[in-house]
């Protein structure tokens, strides 16, 4: 059960996770995708740029292997943002989940089937800076809390048990489900399928 920070309640879990020390500004300005994966657990202080670099990507990988993205907004306007882009993605990727903590019932209305948007209003997932696709072994990619500042603390994995544990987490808070692994994706309403 999440009860405040997402980061925090990760790291109740998996306490050895903490203890990992923070890596350095630069794996945002020289680290490619693959550096990050090949890392398998991070933890890092960022600011937005930073976080705005890794999420891409994330996302370019999502959408070079056609695997699901989950991904949060703080703000309708930080979703604006992307917009463009998003629809992009969500026309060539099987599955979408924009998670967001606006209430704009248009924004549902604009986006393709494979896209799924759900509300956080209320949640303490409203600062949280998710996202996440598919690797090889699970769930893959960042998750951050703001702590102030434009400064965002969190990690990114290539773990899976550490990664489905978080989406876990996202998923009970907003009482749907979130699976990185299906085959085909429907349009049947069925919470986050």
């Amino acid at each position: 059960m999440l009860n405040g920070s997402l980061i925090d309640t990760v790291w109740e879990k998996f306490p050895e996770k903490r203890d990992v020390p923070e890596q350095g500004d630069e794996i945002f300005t020289k680290w490619n995708f693959q550096d990050f994966q090949d890392g398998g657990y991070l933890n890092f202080r960022a600011d937005r740029s930073d976080l705005f670099a890794l999420s891409i990507m994330v996302e370019n990988y999502a959408a070079k292997h056609k695997y699901p993205l989950l991904a949060s907004f703080e703000d309708e306007s930080r979703y604006k943002f992307v917009e463009d882009r998003y629809i992009k993605l969500m026309k060539s990727i099987p599955r979408v989940w924009v998670i967001g903590n606006f209430n704009n019932p248009n924004l549902a209305q604009s986006v393709p089937s494979s896209c799924k948007v759900i509300s956080c209003i209320g949640t303490p997932l409203s600062t949280v800076w998710a996202v996440v696709t598919r690797g090889s072994d699970g769930p893959v990619g960042l998750i951050a809390d703001e702590v102030g500042n434009k400064k965002f603390k969190g990690f990114f994995t290539t773990n899976p048990n550490v990664m489905q544990y978080a989406v876990d987490l996202i998923a009970e808070t907003l009482v749907t489900k979130f699976d990185f692994n299906k085959a085909e994706y429907t349009d049947g309403g069925k919470g986050g399928y």
